[in-house]
């Protein structure tokens, strides 16, 4: 079942997100009032001159006429050239508004929002901010001046005679039915024709995320059938759109064929009755050819109108993504790495664990758990993504509500295969912390023992990683981020299963280094090394510490020592 829509709603959003530049419109109406009222200086000197030859022949009258008329073309030209500027401006304006105000929206978004992957495809409603450059500016200078001019056109012909006030008073009231008719289906499919194109968007984006999913037969043949779908989907809305917007267009076009013809016969019989004069006759012809020429056009300003209707319903998702809550009282900086557990119930369904202990500043310890849920469960609260429904989470001798949002989550680190933001390994590292030198940088890879791998790659540091860390292989990614960390030095740092792929030898060496850091580390993992960190966590329905042996660095050394004679 498709989308409910809601025109009135749509209407409220589009003259919403138009507001505030409404003072570029107000400055471009401003400037069409005065170019229409000068343009109507045309036919009024043809008027006149028709007059002036007819009664009084006299060229001195003609020449001041025609250089009245260039001043007045001269001015309204200049006025079309300021218009243009201005609406210029508004395109960058709106651009930076609604450019800044999306990614702010996106980054401010509810962690869970996007959590999986999910809704990322709205920030392909950005390039819907193009509709609004494009549409709003030929809106404002061509449509508005093509309403004017039909408006200005009306009143003043309708001055010469009460039949062309009747006659013009028919005609306003047809356009109105054509745009009552037709109107609100063509805003309604054009709303449905935007959605028939992100969703094709959406596809097309999917394959290129899961591109080794349609490698193979069967999954080939749905990719084809899926985009058949979706081709099929998008023209079926683009003729239902049509429909509504081919039989205005038609309809216009009848009208202006039978305008045009009916001013003549209707001026014709007047003439010959002589309740109106041949100058008037001539003047009429030329203000409503010009309102008539328009008419037949009215239709290409109505389909912009309709695109803006689907592109304030797009733009609207975007600024109506379910914010984080943030509380701005709570401005402290974490200090501590010291972790307090108090009763503290995680549950999941009819699935509970309670957790109540606490890890000295600079622990570091292994977690196993045979409750899947539990990690990514306790990781949303020590990040702050959920709350807590009993118990109390301290960092240091302050809860985490305590502490600004955002320094939380910089003093809390976790090392996973998350995406990160496609830039240079440099810039990457860095963004870890942005007065590292590039000593400390060098030295950080070589902690990780990934110098080697980064110096092999064709640019060094300055090698462009994707999201997902590529060039690097998927362990030389986790390597990379570990790097970071060691940059970085957050307070608490949370490790999780992806770490156990790296090899048994690599791993005890890291695990060593690790142990000097001044951040407490906990390390979920499904093959702890009791002798390693301080201890092993045991999360079943509670939680259960078993301290480390005190051989610990004895025993990492021999087998560090054997993985690397098996290796020989």
């Amino acid at each position: 079942m498709g989308k409910v829509i809601n025109l009135h709603a749509t209407r409220k959003t589009l003259f919403a997100i138009l507001k505030p530049e409404s003072g570029f419109f107000w400055v471009a109406i401003a400037y069409g009032v005065a170019i229409s009222l000068m343009t109507l200086a045309v036919p009024i000197a043809v008027q006149t001159l028709i007059n002036s030859i007819a009664n009084i022949g006299s060229t001195r009258s003609v020449i001041i006429l025609a250089i009245v008329l260039f001043l007045t073309l001269f001015v309204s030209g200049i006025f079309s050239a300021l218009r243009m500027r201005i609406m210029e401006y508004y395109e960058r304006k709106v651009y930076a508004r609604l450019t800044a105000i999306i990614s702010l929206k996106t980054i401010m978004a509810e962690h869970r929002f996007f959590e999986g992957r999910q809704n990322t495809n709205i920030t392909q409603r950005y390039f819907d901010i193009m509709t609004l450059q494009k549409n709003v500016p030929s809106l404002m200078v061509d449509g508005f001046a093509l309403v004017l001019q039909m408006l200005v056109g009306f009143t003043l012909v309708s001055f010469y005679h009460p039949m062309l006030f009747a006659f013009n008073l028919v005609l306003v009231l047809v356009m109105y039915t054509i745009w009552k008719i037709w109107g609100t289906g063509a805003k309604r499919s054009a709303i449905e024709l935007s959605h028939a194109k992100y969703d094709s968007a959406k596809w097309l984006n999917d394959i290129a995320a899961a591109h080794e999913f349609f490698k193979s037969a069967d999954h080939v043949e749905y990719a084809g059938r899926s985009t058949d779908t979706f081709i099929n989907n998008y023209l079926t809305k683009h003729k239902n759109h049509f429909h509504y917007t081919f039989a205005q267009v038609v309809m216009f076009l009848l009208l202006y064929a039978f305008a045009s013809a009916a001013l003549l016969g209707i001026g014709g019989v007047l003439v010959v009755q002589g309740q109106l004069s041949i100058g008037q006759l001539v003047a009429a012809e030329l203000i409503m050819s010009a309102v008539f020429f328009g008419l037949s056009r009215f239709t290409q300003y109505l389909k912009l109108y309709y695109e803006l209707y689907g592109a304030a319903e797009k733009i609207g998702s975007a600024l109506v993504i379910p914010q984080e809550d943030v509380n701005e009282k709570a401005d402290r900086v974490p200090t501590s790495s010291q972790l307090i557990f108090n009763k503290l119930h995680l549950t999941h369904g009819s699935d509970t664990c309670l957790i109540d202990l606490q890890i000295e500043a600079g622990g570091k310890y292994f977690i196993t758990t045979n409750k899947s849920w539990v990690q990514k469960q306790l990781i949303g609260l020590m990040k702050r993504y959920e709350k807590p429904q009993k118990g109390e989470l301290l960092l240091g001798d302050l809860s985490l509500y305590d502490f600004d949002t955002y320094e939380l989550r910089q003093a809390i680190n976790t090392l996973d295969r998350s995406l990160i933001v496609e830039c240079s390994i440099e810039e990457y590292l860095r963004l870890a912390n942005p007065r590292a030198s590039f000593a400390e940088i060098r030295a950080a890879l070589a902690v990780v023992e990934l110098d080697t791998v980064i110096d092999a790659l064709p640019k060094g540091v300055d090698s462009k990683v994707s999201v997902l860390g590529a060039p690097l292989q998927p362990l030389e990614f986790l390597l990379l981020k570990l790097a970071a960390v060691i940059i970085e030095e957050p307070k608490v740092l949370i490790i999780n299963q992806h770490f156990d792929a790296i090899p048994l030898a690599l791993r005890l060496r890291l695990l060593n280094r690790l142990s000097e850091l001044n951040c407490t580390v906990l390390y979920f993992t499904n093959t702890p090394e009791p002798h390693c960190l301080d201890g092993v966590i045991y999360l079943k329905d509670s939680a259960n510490v078993v301290a480390a042996k005190p051989a610990k660095d004895s025993i990492i050394d021999q087998e560090v020592a054997q993985e690397g004679a098996s290796d020989e």
